[in-house]
């Protein structure tokens, strides 16, 4: 699995909303995205931020849920507590061929390998904790 590099940045936690244009303008609004980040590391926060870009309303966390969908354009998934297995067992794997943005919190590695042999337009956002107001963004493409 290849990985390409495609925008890096730190911003202030008031700056998540240019981070969400930043987003849109490099994967579009057809793709799976890998939300990488420690608790609290501003991942749901990045999320309500692309729903409020593409106008699809506010934003909860899915942790107990699993899913959440904001209007007909955003799929929010948080695989948290939850096993490769269970995700395909309850028919998840279906729902990333839905027209959108698929954004995926706590993605376990065997589900981001079917992804990318699928040929599914898949990304990954990593957001590393700089300080208490600022976060470290890393957007890459993957592909097999």
């Amino acid at each position: 699995m290849k990985s390409q590099i495609l925008y890096e940045t730190v911003a202030g936690l008031d700056k998540v909303a240019d981070i969400a244009k930043q987003v849109v303008s490099l994967v579009g609004e057809k793709a799976i995205v890998l939300l990488h980040g420690t608790l609290a590391a501003g991942k749901t926060t990045l999320v309500g931020e692309l729903a409020r870009f593409l106008d699809a309303g506010s934003v909860s966390s899915p942790t107990f849920s699993l899913q959440q969908c904001y209007g007909d354009k955003i799929f929010h998934y948080d695989f948290y507590r939850v096993e490769f297995d269970e995700i395909c067992s309850l028919g998840l794997i279906e729902e990333f061929e839905k027209s959108g943005l698929h954004l995926i919190e706590w993605a376990p590695l065997a589900l981001k390998e079917l992804l990318v042999d699928a040929g599914f337009n898949l990304y990954e956002i990593d957001i590393e904790v700089v300080d208490d107001s600022s976060r470290k963004y890393i957007i890459k493409a993957l592909d097999a």
